[in-house]
């Protein structure tokens, strides 16, 4: 698989959201949610790796996600390297496959 682009991240995060009528896990609402949380941290241009734990599929991306959190604007400049004061947030987006899978619905 080759690694997403920060814009096809986004895609994907856009392509993904289903409509609350065809959910069908408990699980759905959060999963949605964090669509969407992911989308707006991809958006506002913040770093992000693919991560290694747990590794990626051909159904899911999992992604680390880097924003200037509490901790980097309460701490920063008292640390020679602020990039540690960074927040790192854990999101899995569906892959185009998944999506495609799901017909428009809970792909979840």
């Amino acid at each position: 698989m080759t690694e997403p682009t920060r814009e096809e991240l986004i895609e994907l995060c856009e392509s993904a959201i289903a409509p609350e009528d065809s959910w069908y896990d408990r699980d759905s609402q959060g999963a949605q949610a964090q669509l969407g949380e992911a989308w707006a941290l991809l958006r506002a241009g913040c770093e992000f790796t693919l991560a290694d734990d747990p590794k990626s599929t051909d159904k899911t991306w999992w992604i680390s996600v880097y924003s200037k959190g509490f901790n980097y604007f309460e701490w920063r400049g008292m640390d020679d390297d602020d990039h540690k004061l960074l927040k790192d947030d854990l999101f899995y987006i569906p892959t185009a496959a998944s999506i495609h899978q799901a017909k428009g619905g809970d792909w979840y």
